[in-house]
């Protein structure tokens, strides 16, 4: 009873332990040509992104997009900053979602919809060659079939390119 008591407090402390140790997010330093995404209550709820154009100890100015105006922002007035780090796709997890939801729609549906086959052709017999002749069968075939195209649609939907943003600061770190 004491060997289960013990083994329970080590399993329920595990999680505190490694999530204490994991490293917090860096804090990048802006510099000119960074792409930020600022938040501030002059831009109301909405987070404004663009490109350094220059900044001092009291103000960042930024320019969104192609326009050719600067956007002035004082420093004290920025609630959030966060700076680009780049684009990545999720090419590989959703492969790996669309492998795993299709394959198992596809076998649920090859489990649930299996006919058994009938033996009606009278001139070449009873040819079970072109498809799964049991149950468990046409559920393995439709699963692998669901797999592959779950796969390639997943990467399709992966390629789509998304930001990363990470915390920045105007001064020293």
């Amino acid at each position: 009873m004491r060997l289960i008591s013990t083994l329970c407090a080590v399993v329920l402390m595990t999680p505190t332990v490694g999530s204490s140790q994991m490293s917090q997010p860096d804090v990048i330093r802006v510099d000119t040509g960074s792409r930020v995404r600022i938040t501030a209550p002059v831009f109301g709820p909405k987070k404004q992104v663009g490109t350094v154009v220059s900044f001092t100890h009291d103000t960042l100015v930024f320019r969104q997009g192609a326009s050719t105006s600067l956007h002035p922002v004082a420093t004290s007035d920025i609630t959030a900053l966060e700076v680009s780090s780049g684009k990545h796709t999720n090419k590989a997890k959703g492969a790996l979602w669309g492998l795993v939801i299709g394959a198992g729609t596809g076998g649920i549906l090859g489990y649930a919809l299996y006919k058994k086959p009938t033996c009606d052709n009278q001139l070449f017999g009873c040819f079970d060659i072109l498809g799964p002749s049991s149950r468990g069968g046409d559920a393995a075939f439709s699963a692998a079939l669901g797999g592959i195209l779950g796969l390639l649609a997943g990467t399709l939907f992966g390629t789509h390119a998304t930001e990363t943003w990470v915390p920045g600061t105007v001064g020293a770190r």
